[in-house]
């Protein structure tokens, strides 16, 4: 294939300003020897969580505060210093779940001004309360109900300062004189909290119970507070307070575990052959600071979301930690198909046999989400039209096509399900479930109204061109995994549908416009001017689209949708815009997992270097944390290109989100082009296509074997380890 000069010269220039950048990959070393739990060997390339965590952020700047993790239960913190939100099984709504504890310095209570955002803590400060200085860190142990509370006192002044450290914790004196018991929480639940030292005085104010310290600081010196809480069932409260008393009585052994037993979970993603995972997720080496970063922060948002007390499997991934217990939805978990089946092919295989044998259109429970508590079981029920969210046919046979493709494991395709099925019958009912749904105008399928689709869109409902399009994928999908099995009559007959129903389609395109219509059963043609018909009608028909249309439809998104920072769902200029401001799927913001999704269909529709440069851009949003459901523009310049960005907690948005792992699944499957097909051993899909970046992926398991992949203006290079 023949480069045009200019093209190889903006290549060369992007690569040689990518280098300029350098990743701080800090020496990290951990001497702790704490209950024989030893930190793993750090390995090279990959940044530690430390280096990964976020910046110190103003309070007031901040709608979704920083979250904790330990691959079991998950807490959010408090707008004040101490308080927080844990409830295992679910925090949203929000629910305290655990006493709100109080701090008070001198009899006054002070709020957070600044959060700080790490995968294993998160931290809080005040640093002027009245000459003190105040930060607290919250972190949880390991797989157990717990909270861990250090409060560090710091004395700003030049002068010796004389504290009272109040802590007011609501419960019951408990018969040792110390700890507090609380019932009023959660009805039969019952949480206990101890500090890690007695107080110099303890009192009892109506249902509450005050600890003081009094504390001497010298100047510039510093005290810590400390205490442990755990929760369960109210017939084990001998043994959650016999637990609690363990971990307050060694609070910084367990304390400084829960930093180690993280390290050593994130090494074991990164290390072929480690004891936890059935896999591991490749190295990505590059000077490139933004790409190196979101890269790693889409692979830490993954684990913080793993769970390993489900039955479905013991490494799990949800869609965020304040829902329900166990949930993963299909969509979210969709976007992260790559790395799933790259880092848990044994857990995702497990979780997939009970994806297909759910029914895509039913409105309870499966029809948007799997439970993980659950092993057996599905709705049988022959829906005649949507119920449940309308990109689950397509969702979940995307995830299901990605782990064979990836796996190379076509004997799964044989498999019988729970429902009697196979794989493959199941992968073909997936891909014609639009055959018996509602239709419209010349054919089309009714995928529903509004909260089938956006929920928030109130034009982007019936004959959409996203989920039409993704029949023509699915079909052609199907065909090749039918021709692989030597069944050419079916694979033959899914093809003649593709030439039938690929007009109808392709007839909603607007000309010139870059954007795509909708009829809906009004009779209506709707102009849709949103960021999901670019991503899903962009990949399933890229081979169909003019070269015209592709670089209308990549103008649309750079001219409408692409802020400095982040990008909007839906257009300004969308009919309904005026009427749909959700963060996720609105013109105020946009859901997270839309930005890779849209850099990988951009790249796929020509623009590589745009696509490149915009994901690039959005790694400034890591500085709040890990990638979350949404993020939304806010302020007086919120409408303009250079609005400022946050994650967002109005309307149901989460703080992490399984969506946002597709930012490392885009550098896997798109830049460095890891993308097997099927039938076809060849796992670079276009290795001679010039990279706008210089990198190395290492440890690319495929076929049995490990591979290093190196990209640069040259394309991408495989080599066997």
């Amino acid at each position: 294939m023949k480069i045009p000069a200019y093209k190889i010269c903006a290549l060369i220039v992007c690569c040689l300003l990518n280098a300029a950048f350098i990743f701080a990959a800090g020496n990290h070393s951990n001497k702790m020897n704490i209950d024989s739990l030893l930190p793993h060997t750090k390995v090279a390339g990959i940044p530690t969580l430390d280096e990964l965590g976020g910046d110190w952020l103003l309070m007031s700047q901040v709608a979704n505060m920083p979250a904790v993790h330990n691959f079991n239960h998950m807490l959010v913190v408090n707008r004040d210093l101490t308080s927080y939100y844990y409830f295992p099984g679910g925090i949203y709504p929000w629910k305290q779940g655990h006493p709100n504890i109080k701090l008070t310095i001198d009899g006054e209570e002070y709020s957070a001004i600044e959060t700080r955002c790490f995968a294993y803590k998160a931290l809080r400060r005040n640093k002027d309360c009245n000459g003190i200085s105040v930060e607290t860190d919250v972190r949880m142990i390991n797989e157990s109900r717990n909270v861990m509370c250090r409060i560090t006192a710091t004395n700003t002044t030049i002068l010796p300062r004389h504290l009272n450290v109040v802590l007011r914790v609501p419960g019951k004196l408990m018969e040792d004189g110390i700890g507090v018991s609380n019932g009023s929480q959660r009805p039969g639940v019952i949480s206990i909290v101890r500090p890690a030292h007695k107080p110099t005085e303890i009192s009892v104010e109506k249902d509450t119970v005050i600890w003081h310290w009094i504390v001497d600081l010298p100047k510039g010196g510093s005290s810590n507070i400390e205490y442990a809480v755990g929760d369960e069932v109210s017939e084990k409260a001998t043994q959650t307070n016999s637990v609690v008393t363990k971990w307050a009585a060694g609070f910084t052994t367990y304390f400084n575990n829960c930093k180690i037993n993280w390290e050593n979970r994130w090494v074991d993603a990164f290390t072929p052959g480690n004891k936890h995972f059935s896999g591991h997720l490749p190295i990505l080496k590059s000077k490139d600071v933004a790409l190196m970063r979101n890269y790693y922060v889409g692979a830490w948002t993954m684990l913080a979301l793993e769970r390993t007390q489900f039955p479905v499997s013991n490494r799990s991934f949800i869609t965020s930690g304040e829902r329900e217990d166990g949930t993963q939805f299909y969509w979210d978990a969709s976007m992260q198909s790559t790395s799933w089946a790259l880092l848990e092919p044994v857990g995702m295989k497990a979780s997939l046999r009970r994806w297909l044998v759910q029914n895509p259109r039913t409105g309870q429970g499966s029809g948007y989400a799997l439970d993980l508590r659950t092993m057996r079981g599905f709705d049988t029920t022959n829906y005649a039209s949507i119920n449940g969210y309308a990109f689950n046919a397509c969702t979940i046979f995307k995830t299901i096509n990605d782990y064979l493709r990836i796996k190379n494991d076509r004997a799964f395709l044989s498999e019988k399900l729970e429902n009697g099925k196979t794989v493959l019958e199941t992968l073909d009912a997936l891909a014609t479930d639009w055959e018996t749904l509602p239709k419209g105008h010349d054919g089309l399928s009714n995928y529903g109204e509004n909260n089938n689709l956006l929920e928030c869109a109130p034009s982007y409902v019936n004959f959409v061109p996203s989920c039409n399009a993704q029949n023509i994928w699915m079909m052609r999908e199907a065909a090749k995994w039918y021709l692989l099995k030597g069944n050419l009559v079916r694979a033959k007959a899914l093809e003649l549908k593709v030439s039938i129903y690929l007009p109808k389609v392709l007839a909603l395109y607007k000309q010139g416009s870059g954007v795509w219509n909708a009829w809906q059963v009004n009779g209506k043609k709707v102009e849709l001017r949103h960021c999901v018909d670019f991503i899903y009608v962009g990949n399933a028909l890229k081979n169909d689209l003019t070269k015209n249309q592709k670089l209308e439809m990549v103008s649309f998104v750079k001219d409408e949708l692409f802020t400095r920072d982040w990008m909007r769902a839906m257009s300004l200029q969308d009919a309904a815009a005026a009427n749909s401001d959700r963060p996720d799927h609105g013109p105020m913001g946009a859901y997270d997992g839309w930005i890779p999704l849209t850099v990988n269909t951009m790249w796929n529709l020509g623009d590589a270097i745009a696509a490149y440069a915009f994901y690039r851009r959005t790694a400034v949003v890591t500085r709040e944390g890990p990638f979350a459901q949404a993020r939304e523009f806010f302020g007086s310049n919120r409408t303009g290109y250079n609005a400022p960005v946050r994650i967002a907690e109005r309307q149901g948005c989460m703080k992490e989100c399984i969506s946002g792992v597709a930012f490392s699944d885009v550098v896997i499957n798109t830049f460095f082009g890891f993308d097997p097909q099927v039938g076809n051993e060849n796992m670079i899909v276009d290795p001679a296509t010039p990279r706008p970046f210089i990198g190395e992926l290492l440890n690319v398991h495929f076929a049995g074997k490990e591979f290093t992949l190196h990209a640069g203006v040259k394309g991408v290079k495989s080599i066997p380890k």
